[in-house]
This record gives C-alpha cells, structure tokens and sequence, in this order.
C-alpha cells in the first residue's frame, strides 16, 4: 500500500503471455506477513472464444494461492457438454471461473465449487488430471483406514481415467457456470442456455448475489460487512467439493 493506503501497481513484460499487471494488496490475512500480498493479472485472447482475464491473488512469504478466470464478454449463463472419444478430443479447452461446476458423467465424478474454490484455464485432460490427484489422496486415507471397498471403487476410477487418456473409453464433460464465466472450447462442445431452475441449483462457489432492492437497502457499514465476508480468509473451508455422484458408502466425498 501507498501512503495513503492506495494500492501499489506496476506492470512486467513476460516474453510468453505479455504484459502483466502486478498489485500489491498489502498484508496476508492467513500468515499477517507485512506486504507480502500480491496479485497478477494479465488478458489474452482463446481462439474461436474471446478474451478472458487470469488472475492470482498470492502470498510471497507463506505461498498461500488463489486463482480465478473471468471472461470479459457478456456471456450468459450456459450448459457445455463434449463427447470424448478419442485421444485428440482431450484437448478440448476448458475455461473454469471460480462459479463453475464441471461433472464427468462416465465415472459419476462432480466437481463444484466451495468458497475457496479456484478457477482456471486448461483442457479435458489437465480436468482429468486434477480429478486423478484427488482419487489418489482418497484413496491413501481409505487404505490407511483399512477400508479395501473404497480403495478397490477409487483403482476402478482412475484405471477409467487412464482409459480415456489412451482413447480405449469414452467419457462425457458438462460445465455449467450461473454467471456465464466458464465453458468448454471446442469442435464437438455443445451448449444450450440454462434454465432458471438450473441455476438456481448450482453453487456460486465465493460469490453472492444481493438483490438490486436489498443492495439499496444496505448500509454502507452493512456493506463493509459483506466485503469482509467474502474476504481471503477462508483456509477452513475445503477449496472445492469433487464428490461421486452414485457415491459409494466408503467413498463419498473427497474435498
């Protein structure tokens, strides 16, 4: 911060992605470092899509981390499912904000986003990836507890994930987003408009909506409180819920 308190910015040529806008925000609410609080924001263009803005709020001294992806055209929000059948479909770009909700229909695997939930930008198969890291923690804890079922459902799992990596299985991508800011890139992605009653099912991930009546009505110090509540300190609660949906009973949620 400034002496006035203002943010502190400067902006740093990368030879790969261009400029990028650096913004110190001051002390970290996780470790309180003095100044150790940074963000990095930079805008490029996705083929056949648009531009979209990266950004990652990050800690130098205790590398606390936390990424969104915000598209910066008005999309609304909308359903994209893509058919995976062969090894050149996994590179079907995925672009996933905070508020997106991604599901694998083959092997009942949803990923939605908690409060501290991150987004980014990668393909099919970087999803899949993320996914297979996750099993493989699960999968640890339940044989640490002796629980052979739920190893036995996570090896069926990722023995799935390595088939479709080879093109030997197929498997089914969907991503929803209620504020429009994911989707999936693609020759064969298909997308339709959400519903209201869909929308109102999917999780917001960090965000809230205050009604335009309620935001009114809302005093400033009312308002100070809602911003403080959607602040960076959220470390006790898990950054995303990945869960099956036909859960096994030894393996219902991995967070």
């Amino acid at each position: 911060m400034g002496e006035n308190g203002e943010k502190k910015e400067k902006v740093e040529v990368h030879e790969e992605i261009g400029e990028v806008q650096v913004i110190s925000l001051g002390d970290c609410p996780i470790c309180g470092g003095k100044g150790t609080l940074k963000a990095i924001q930079y805008i490029h263009e996705i083929p056949y899509f648009g531009k979209v803005m990266e950004s990652t709020i990050y800690c130098e001294r205790c590398g606390y981390r936390n990424a969104d992806v915000i598209i910066l055209e008005d999309r609304p929000p909308k359903l994209y499912t893509v058919k995976v059948e062969e090894e050149k479909d996994l590179f079907t770009r995925v672009v996933r904000s905070k508020s997106g909700t991604i599901e694998l229909d083959e092997i009942g695997v949803k990923i939605e986003p908690g409060p501290a939930a991150e987004g980014f930008v990668t393909n099919v198969e970087g999803v899949l990836e993320r996914v297979r890291e996750t099993l493989l923690m699960a999968r640890e804890f339940k044989r640490q507890e002796g629980d052979e079922e739920a190893v036995k459902k996570a090896d069926e799992i990722l023995q799935y994930i390595e088939d479709v990596k080879e093109g030997k299985k197929p498997i089914t991508v969907r991503i929803m987003d209620p504020l429009g800011n994911s989707a999936l890139i693609g020759e064969k992605v298909k997308s339709r408009l959400l519903t209201e009653e869909e929308i109102k099912k999917l999780s917001l991930g960090p965000y809230v909506i205050v009604p335009e009546a309620e935001e009114e009505n809302t005093s400033e110090g009312e308002k100070k409180e809602l911003d403080e509540g959607n602040s960076l300190e959220v470390n006790d609660v898990p950054r995303e819920q990945v869960f099956n949906k036909r859960p096994h009973p030894g393996l219902p949620r991995f967070s």
